[in-house]
């Protein structure tokens, strides 16, 4: 899941369920037993091909060498399938985090332990040293009220983007934002979206909670170091096409990258082990519409890659299957547009093959792209997951028979989707 839009998806999903979106739920035993369109995938299978992308590869940013590994080992598992398969190229705007440090007192003070936000401006190479201020969620009169310039802002997560917090304390005078967290535990990674004028970071809840107690007690002066890479970077969507009846295409799709803090085990190993399970159910099976399964390069840094295949080859496409976050939780199925057919295919699906699902509106993945061009669509996904972007997402939390489920399922729309896409 990009990190533009993981803290979007845990808002949607909740807002979902506020109100009343959930609009089916279909379990096997509420329907009379109807025979399987398509064999049972693998959950050994799709737990090796999480293993070998997030434990042997581990991490894979795109405009990585760990990346590239990954594409290698999807263009080799297609190829082994008899898939026809090729690399698309790509430009993106390439950051990488390198080292960052925030302590309380100067150089030599207590350590907070940042992480660094996405496309965040760097510092000098000897850090910046300022008075601290809160500048309660970031908003205009906050930060103007909090007289942030010259000093550092300490901000709240919530309400406005990470983007548009750190923008309006640059707009006010900061010489950096230090956001906290508004829940605890471990801090997610997450996006600015494009660079930023000021160095900006984010620390846990319980961090920012410290500081505020201390500037209770009176002034605090910090020290913040941020060292950043900022560059154009070529990548990848790898595509594996079988060929059909019908010229036009068909996509199971799953994001490849991680964010590079992660092994990105649910996201999105799970959800490229599922499309390639799928591309081995397909493989033996007559084929109405051609099928492509593709891994998109540039998730995580705003679907860049989902975007660039649309943009080149989107005319050709008659539906799509996106898959990301597929390893842990409760089976869905929704999408973010008002065209709804794939949605009611994959629940009469699920429906013959005796899965249960839940039918939620959802957005924040590469299906996104192919609504915007107006491309049918269905996403199924396992709902939110507060490991993802962290160096928790991990193989041992992944549910294998989940994937296999989520790839049976993507599958048989696929098959189902020539006649109802018409």
């Amino acid at each position: 899941m990009n990190t533009i839009s993981v803290l979007r998806r845990a808002g949607a999903l909740a807002l979902a369920a506020a109100a009343g979106a959930v609009l089916a739920v279909v379990g096997p035993t509420d329907l009379p037993a109807a025979p399987a369109l398509i064999p049972a995938a693998s959950p050994d299978g799709a737990l090796r091909h999480a293993a070998a992308l997030s434990r042997q590869i581990g991490a894979r940013p795109s405009g990585t060498p760990a990346f590239q590994q990954a594409v290698e080992y999807v263009e080799g598992q297609l190829r082994a399938l008899g898939y026809e398969v090729e690399r698309q190229p790509f430009a993106f705007l390439y950051f990488e985090a390198r080292a960052a440090a925030l302590r309380v007192g100067g150089p030599d003070g207590e350590e907070l332990h940042p992480s660094i936000l996405e496309y965040s401006a760097a510092t000098p190479a000897v850090g910046v040293d300022g008075p601290l201020v809160a500048a309660g969620l970031g908003r205009a009169e906050e930060v103007r009220r909090a007289a942030v310039g010259g000093r550092i802002a300490l901000i709240a997560r919530g309400d406005l983007t990470f983007r548009e917090k750190v923008e309006q304390a640059a707009t006010a005078g900061a010489i950096a934002a230090v956001i906290y967290n508004n829940r605890p535990g471990a801090t997610p990674g997450a996006t600015l979206g494009a660079p930023s004028r000021i160095p900006a970071v984010m620390i846990s809840q319980e961090a920012g909670e410290r500081l505020l107690a201390l500037l209770r007690q009176g002034s605090v002066r910090v020290h913040l170091r941020v060292e950043t890479l900022t560059e154009q970077r070529g990548t990848w969507n790898v595509i594996g096409r079988r060929a059909g009846r019908d010229a036009r295409t068909f996509v199971i799709g799953a994001h490849l990258d991680s964010v590079e803090v992660s092994p990105g085990a649910n996201d999105n190993a799970s959800g490229i082990a599922a499309a390639l399970e799928a591309a081995r159910l397909l493989a033996a099976l007559p084929l109405a519409l051609s099928v492509e399964i593709i891994g998109f390069g540039a998730e995580e840094r705003g679907l860049l890659g989902s975007a660039h295949y649309v943009r080149e080859r989107g005319g050709r496409v008659a539906g799509m299957v996106n898959m990301d976050m597929v390893g842990r939780g409760t089976l869905m199925v929704g999408n973010s547009a008002g065209d709804t057919r794939l949605v009611d295919a994959a629940v009469r699906a699920a429906e013959r093959l005796g899965l249960r699902v839940e039918r939620v509106r959802l957005g924040g993945s590469d299906h996104v792209s192919f609504e915007r061009a107006g491309i049918p669509a269905v996403f199924i996904h396992t709902g939110d997951d507060p490991a993802i972007h962290t160096p928790g997402d991990v193989l041992e939390r992944l549910e294998p028979q989940r994937m296999a489920e989520a790839a049976r399922l993507a599958a048989a729309v696929a098959l189902e989707a020539a006649e109802l896409l018409r």
